[in-house]
């Protein structure tokens, strides 16, 4: 079984406590006399934001706000959501990838190589000792405007045993809550090895790779804790934000 945590990361004391819902009103707006014109819809969610400010908060050092409920529009914890969540969007880069990979989802490409590709990924985030972005596809659909049902959560440990992945992660969705996880397997195979030798590791998911480029439809099953529909895991870029 091999391994790997963010020591001293929890969702129940490094996660926001309120949930990921808001109600109606623009992320952010625009003024120019007497005209208003409001950019983004935050009833539709802010949980990239949320989880940039928790990774944010957690690597300065500094403990979540006791609130409950979400801030409201115009406060300081409210602007600092928004404006993470505009980054997390990476310049519209996140939205795209979560369209490619439904897509593939869609025409049956999202092969096994490629999942075990953003797991490797998300493994070595982790192992960096901080929270790695990760993004949740819970849609096949190509419809622009479907790509809010997707997902943005922190992964903050793992474990990899002989058929199976486990992420435990903080999700917005889900506050306060240390026992929500994503699986991975795939085919049936190792997503990680059982001994202790780090190039047996790289060995055998080098050979799943191989395994899984094979064939044209993938053994891919992934799954999580809460219920939720996940068809794919992707690893998503996540920068600090500046100090203050």
């Amino acid at each position: 079984m091999r391994t790997g945590v963010v020591a001293g990361f929890l969702p129940s004391t490094s996660g926001f406590r309120f949930p990921n819902r808001w109600p109606a009103g623009p992320a952010f707006e625009l003024r120019a006399r007497y005209l208003r014109i409001g950019i983004g819809e935050v009833a539709e969610g802010l949980c990239g934001g949320m989880c940039f400010a928790a990774a944010d908060r957690f690597l300065r050092g500094e403990a979540p706000p006791p609130d409950a409920a979400p801030p409201p529009a115009g406060t300081a914890l409210f602007e600092e959501i928004a404006h993470r969540q505009l980054d997390s969007l990476e310049l519209g880069v996140t939205p795209l990838r979560f369209w490619w990979a439904a897509a593939r989802v869609r025409l049956g490409r999202w092969t096994a190589a490629a999942q075990v590709r953003e797991w490797r990924s998300i493994r070595a985030g982790i192992e960096t000792g901080r929270p790695a972005s990760l993004g949740l596809v819970r849609s096949a659909a190509v419809n622009p405007f479907s790509l809010t049902t997707n997902h943005q959560v922190l992964g903050y440990a793992y474990a990899a045993g002989p058929a199976l992945a486990t992420i435990r992660i903080y999700d917005p969705n889900h506050p306060g809550r240390d026992d929500v996880a994503v699986t991975l397997r795939i085919g049936g195979v190792a997503t990680g090895s059982g001994g202790t030798s780090g190039e047996a590791d790289e060995a055998n998911e080098a050979e799943m790779v191989e395994m899984a480029g094979a064939a044209q439809r993938s053994p891919v099953s992934l799954g999580q804790t809460t219920g939720e529909p996940l068809l794919a895991l992707l690893r998503l870029p996540y920068r600090p934000a500046p100090q203050r």
